[in-house]
């Protein structure tokens, strides 16, 4: 597995606060409105991006959610460690416990050399990367996430949410 299905939507979380204009902020409601994402399940994954300074979070009226830092900063590797830890592609591909050079599974040669190039691809990306054909996008709703091919997104709008298999 590249990241959790927790990652994929702090991922579009963080997406949706980059399109922002400076300075506006977003309350959680909101953001979860948009992206089509559950509002209690945000709250949790943005108490998270808080903690790893992705985010930033006002309280009280006027109050929301910001990005911590410019979107050229915030890469997807950062946003996977957030919500996986810090090394998610050391995780076994099979998902077994017992998986290292010592004791490989079945796919351990074939996924070491993968799993690297898949890590400099997370470090690489910035959100402003992924925004390239978003900068002029002003409201999405659920089914624009689809068409976000860079952050491989699903809608939910009348699809059931699947989970990454890599």
């Amino acid at each position: 597995m590249l990241y959790s299905h927790t990652s994929e939507l702090a991922i579009r979380a963080v997406l949706y606060l980059a399109l922002q204009p400076p300075g506006k902020l977003s309350p959680v409601r909101e953001i979860a409105r948009a992206t089509g994402l559950s509002g209690p399940y945000l709250a949790k994954i943005t108490g998270r991006l808080i903690r790893a300074g992705l985010v930033r979070a006002f309280r009280g009226p006027g109050g929301g959610l910001e990005l911590g830092r410019p979107p050229e900063l915030i890469t997807l590797w950062s946003v996977v460690q957030a919500m996986d830890g810090a090394a998610p592609t050391e995780r076994c591909v099979l998902g077994l416990r017992a998986c290292s050079t010592e004791r490989p599974c079945p796919l351990h040669e074939q996924w070491f050399p993968l799993r690297a190039g898949m890590q400099r691809l997370l470090e690489e990306t910035t959100l402003a990367s992924l925004l390239g054909g978003l900068q002029d996008a002003t409201q999405l709703g659920p089914e624009a996430w689809a068409r976000i091919p860079s952050a491989s997104i699903a809608a939910k709008s009348g699809e059931k949410q699947g989970r990454r298999v890599s």
